[in-house]
């Protein structure tokens, strides 16, 4: 430990033969770094200052270059979507046109074909009440017929009525 000791006493105390040698080879690295290796040093470190100032300025103009294409982006997916909703308006416009045109022509023929049904049945009613009335017309004339035919009893008549009653009664049941 003493020996320790005295060794860092040594690292301590000041030689002056050593600074002076120090000294010298420090000026004469510096002098062979000026002579061969400060000016290549100097202009690597120039030539990579601008190197890093051209790519920031490069980076800058990408980043404002990458900010307008957001910004035409934005406009253009701001104008499809406009676009869009105008179709899907449109569309939901000649969707309800189409309906109401669809419902329109529904009812019309609808009404057309109840009309059309109400006329048969009104004509159908006419001819079974014509058919009704000639058939009554010739009952009746058959029955006056047979009754200037035959002079019968008040009861007699009275049982041909109603026997003709009731055949007309079948007929148009």
């Amino acid at each position: 430990m003493l020996l320790l000791a005295a060794q860092e006493m040594d690292l301590l105390k000041v030689n002056p033969g050593l600074v002076v040698w120090t000294l010298v080879t420090f000026l004469v690295v510096v002098l062979v770094l000026k002579k061969f290796a400060w000016d290549v040093i100097l202009k690597a470190l120039d030539e990579r200052a601008d190197a890093v100032q051209n790519d920031i300025k490069k980076a800058s103009e990408l980043r404002s270059e990458a900010e307008a294409l957001l910004k035409d982006y934005e406009a253009r997916l701001n104008s499809a979507k406009d676009e869009a909703n105008a179709v899907i308006a449109e569309a939901k416009s000649d969707a309800l046109k189409l309906k109401t045109k669809l419902l329109e022509e529904t009812n019309q023929e609808v009404k057309s074909q109840k009309d059309q049904a109400v006329k048969e049945i009104e004509l159908a009613k006419g001819k079974a009440l014509e058919q009704l009335q000639s058939q009554l017309v010739e009952m009746t004339i058959t029955v006056a017929g047979k009754v200037l035919e035959k002079q019968l009893k008040a009861e007699d008549y009275k049982a041909f009525i109603e026997t003709e009653l009731d055949k007309l009664k079948k007929l148009s049941a």
